[in-house]
């Protein structure tokens, strides 16, 4: 599979409302280690460390981490609920697919 197509294949699973509603629900529950509904800023640090260091990045530091989590509380409650955090992660693959 070359880029191209591997590009269409995630493009579409993004565009999938119900797939993608699925593969967010999942790493969403994975983040939120309570069962809260919500994650807060512990289990949001803990999730940003273990991505960074899954792609060899450097831990990124409390302020680092406080600047992404305040941008992810859209509603300003202090936590990031499903749909926050689905937008989030939406952004970021669309990102990532125009990079490649």
């Amino acid at each position: 599979m070359d880029n191209a197509e591997m590009r269409r294949n995630i493009l579409a699973l993004v565009n999938n409302d119900k797939v993608f509603n699925q593969i967010a629900q999942v790493a969403f529950d994975s983040v939120d280690t309570d069962q809260s509904k919500e994650i807060d800023k512990e289990e949001f640090k803990k999730c940003a460390i273990e991505v960074a260091k899954g792609f060899g990045l450097e831990e990124p530091d409390q302020e680092s981490i406080e600047e992404i989590y305040a941008k992810l509380d859209a509603d300003n409650n202090g936590n990031i609920d499903f749909d926050e955090f689905k937008k989030y992660v939406k952004e970021i693959i669309l990102k990532i697919l125009e990079q490649m």
